[in-house]
This record gives structure tokens, C-alpha cells and sequence, in this order.
């Protein structure tokens, strides 16, 4: 068969560093990562290997939905009008992130001041800044950034950077739910246009959870609030417990404005969702975590739910759920996604 190409995006579920790089470094980092820290994509390089296919990551931390649409767009633009690979021969998978998250676009002439300084002290401008992305590699590019970078609100900490007043501003008078649809299914619906456009071969996408039950957006799931009594490490490892929202109505189309978009995407041909009847639908990799981890299976990875659980005794791990349940799918629970579900995916 023809050699493929596997283009990929995401948050940190995809990619748990900054994409922040020169040339085509961040394109290869990824690859030398601790097999007890890999991503789904990880595994799908280790399962399909680099005989048959090429693979790009372009996945980072705090990566906004816009910000996932626009690098997948630059790289497979790249392949196609700069490498001539036949778009039939590109595999495109979006990991879709949370809601919450934002980003602009920063022109180089907007910090002339963060240039200075690191000339001052670098001798060239290539710090990486906190919650940044710049994803373009050309062979001529001096230092990063040089064409600008996205600045990402991630969780809406502070970065130290000039925008986080603006984003401050903006969660407070702007942020809503329908907003943020808007923009993801703007990027999305033109996103998918031109892959059929251009005839891309294979598009699909899952989100990191639920970004479309009425219980999810109401900040109610993936779980955090249904807890009874008891402790968190029971109801969320030992009962697999997530919230249900197999009746629930779904948010998107309360706003004419957001169904509009809504209505232009084929969810069930290019978004595949976590559902287990009777208990959850519309669910994404953190609910498949959930519900698909068995701490009794024997593995030569650490058996764990969360990665940040590595290293953990079952003390350990009651303590961090109980002070904060969230984290990112383990290694062993990644493999378990490739082989169960994206390898079906892509037609495997």
C-alpha cells in the first residue's frame, strides 16, 4: 500500500508538552518520551510503526479547540501543497478539548519588549513562553516565534505575559457556552469542508469528555459533583462510577445561533463518542478511562487510572482524588484505547 500519513492534534491528552519549537524539533520530541508517560498517539505509533506511515503530533498542552482545528489545518496544507502526498493518503484524528479554553493570536510587533529582554539575555528571542503555541516550521526560521505565536487561556491561570489581563476580562464578560460552540463549530464546519474539498482520506475526532450533555455543561460530569458519601477512589476506581447523562437533552441546539453550526457537521461520521447504554452518553476519553479500568489486571505498565497516579501507592491515590479527581489517561489505559477503539476507527 501507499505510505500514509497520520496527522493528529490535541491537549495534553494527545501531547503533555508545549508545542514551542524551531524547525521540526516538535515534530520528533514526542517519540522520546517515557513509555510509562504515553498518549493514545504514542500507542498508535507503537502499534502501526513507521514502516507504512508517517505520524505528526501536534498536540499541547492547554490547546484550545480553534487552536486544535488551525495546526491540523498548517500540517496537512504543508504535506499536501509543499510535499505533494496525495490527501487520500492522510489520516487526520482531532482530540477535542474542554470548552473552557481560548486563544489569540499574538503578532510579533505586539511584544517587541519580550524580544529585548531575551536578546538582552539569551543573545536571541527563544524562550518559550507559559501557555504559548507556535506549531509553524520552516527551514528558514531564526527563533521561535518570530512569526508570532497563539496565546492560550488554558485554565485561566496567570502566565506573566501582556494578555492576561484581557483574558481575565474576557472570562468575566464574554465566556459562555454558546460562545465557545461557536467558535469550535465555525473551525470545525470549515475545518471539514475543505479535507472534502481537497478529498483528505480519513478524518475522525473524540473529545477528552463530555462536551455535550446538559449535566456536563452544567459542571456537573466528568463526575466532580455526583460523589455521595464515601471516598472519591472508591466511587471513580472500584464502582467506575460517572455521572448519567444517557437522557440527557443535548445543549447545543437551546441556541438557534449555536444549532445553526451544529446542524452543518455529520457528528456521526466524524465524532466518535464514548456510550454505554443506560449510563452515558456523548462521553469522551475520560469517561472511557473510567469505565474501562480494571485495577485487578496484571500489565507490564503501571496499572493505574490517571498517569499522574505512576509511581502511587493506593494511599497516595486516594489522597489526590480526594483533593482533585481529574487527570490524564494512563499509558496501560492509552494502549487499551488504541487496540479497543481507534485502530477500528481508522479501519485497522
Amino acid at each position: 500500500m501507499s505510505k500514509k500519513y497520520i496527522v493528529a492534534s490535541g491537549c495534553s491528552f494527545t501531547n503533555n508538552f508545549k508545542v514551542n519549537a524551531d524547525n521540526h524539533n516538535k515534530e520528533i520530541r514526542w517519540k522520546n518520551d517515557d513509555i510509562d508517560e504515553y498518549t493514545w498517539f504514542h500507542w498508535l505509533w507503537k502499534e502501526l510503526g513507521e514502516n507504512d506511515y508517517e505520524f505528526y503530533n501536534y498536540g499541547t498542552i492547554t490547546n484550545d479547540n480553534k487552536t486544535i482545528c488551525r495546526s491540523i489545518f498548517y500540517k496537512v496544507s504543508d504535506l499536501v501543497f509543499n510535499q505533494n502526498v496525495n490527501p487520500k493518503d492522510i489520516i487526520v484524528i482531532a482530540q477535542w478539548t474542554t470548552l473552557i479554553r481560548n486563544s489569540w493570536f499574538v503578532s510579533p510587533s505586539k511584544y517587541p519588549e519580550i524580544s529585548k529582554l531575551d536578546i538582552q539575555k539569551y543573545g536571541k528571542h527563544n524562550r518559550p513562553l507559559p501557555h504559548t503555541t507556535d506549531y509553524l516550521t520552516f527551514e528558514d526560521k531564526k527563533h521561535v516565534y518570530q512569526h508570532g505565536y497563539f496565546y492560550m487561556t488554558g485554565g485561566f491561570n496567570k502566565t506573566g505575559q501582556h494578555l492576561d489581563g484581557i483574558a481575565e476580562k474576557y472570562l468575566t464578560d464574554v465566556l459562555s457556552m454558546e460562545e465557545r460552540y461557536i467558535e469550535w463549530f465555525d473551525s470545525v464546519v470549515g475545518l471539514i469542508s475543505w479535507f472534502e474539498n481537497i478529498g483528505i482520506g480519513k478524518f475522525h475526532s473524540f473529545n477528552m469528555n463530555n462536551n455535550f450533555s446538559k449535566t456536563a455543561l452544567e459542571g456537573r460530569t466528568p463526575p466532580n459533583d455526583i460523589w455521595g458519601e464515601g471516598d472519591v477512589y472508591d466511587q471513580m476506581v472500584i464502582q467506575k462510577r460517572v455521572a448519567n447523562t444517557w437522557n440527557d437533552d443535548i445543549i447545543i441546539y437551546d441556541n438557534p445561533y449555536v444549532k445553526t453550526y451544529a446542524d452543518r457537521i455529520d457528528f456521526d461520521k466524524y465524532f466518535w463518542f464514548f456510550e454505554e447504554e443506560n449510563v452515558h452518553k456523548y462521553g469522551g476519553i475520560i469517561e472511557w478511562s473510567i469505565r474501562n479500568f480494571d485495577e485487578n489486571q496484571k500489565s507490564d505498565l503501571p496499572v493505574v487510572l490517571w498517569k499522574e497516579f505512576n509511581g502511587m501507592n493506593e494511599e497516595e491515590q486516594r489522597d489526590y482524588l480526594n483533593r482533585h479527581w481529574y487527570g490524564h489517561t494512563s499509558s496501560f489505559l492509552a494502549r487499551k484505547f488504541i487496540n479497543e477503539v481507534m485502530l477500528n476507527l481508522i479501519g485497522k
